[in-house]
């Protein structure tokens, strides 16, 4: 069997069978057979892609702790996850934008961290502990929600 194999790779027609499998493999190539794929991929927005790694980082971020998740909160999450995403593209289109010093007066004018009508850092620095959380953890969040306000007042108000 082997040398009737052997026999036919030498003729003209194994050649051109040959031929008619490479030739699409050169001008098209695999395509996506052997990389990405959907499979990880948990919702798709427009071209960007999330994976579940990105959805199971959320849910930890946003759950409380030691809570149990059932599926119904699951489905809470996912929307949640998905208008984030979707408002964090608009803001970025729409080029809304948040610079430190802006950040800073923001911040600086709210009155949960006033004493005598001035910004105090103590009370800054109370709120922090207070809620478990760090100020660049607290600034990112914050920048965040103003930047969803903004976006928001925008659209509202056309």
């Amino acid at each position: 069997m082997l040398g009737s194999i052997r026999k036919f790779s030498t003729t003209i027609y194994a050649k051109i069978l040959l031929a008619i499998v490479i030739i699409p493999f050169v001008f098209w190539g695999m395509g996506n057979v052997f990389t990405g794929g959907n499979k990880n991929v948990i919702v798709k927005i427009d071209d960007d892609k999330f994976s579940i790694q990105t959805f199971a980082k959320f849910v930890k971020e946003n759950a409380t702790a030691g809570q149990e998740i059932n599926s119904k909160q699951i489905e809470g999450f996912l929307t949640f996850f998905i208008s984030e995403k979707i408002i964090e593209k608009e803001v970025k289109e729409l080029g809304i934008n948040l610079n430190d010093v802006s950040l800073s007066k923001l911040i600086k004018h709210q009155k949960s961290f006033q004493r005598d009508n001035k910004f105090s850092r103590t009370e800054y620095e109370k709120y922090l502990i207070k809620n478990n959380t760090t100020a660049i953890n607290f600034e990112k969040n914050f920048s965040k929600l103003q930047k969803k306000k903004q976006l928001l007042d925008f659209i509202g108000k056309g």
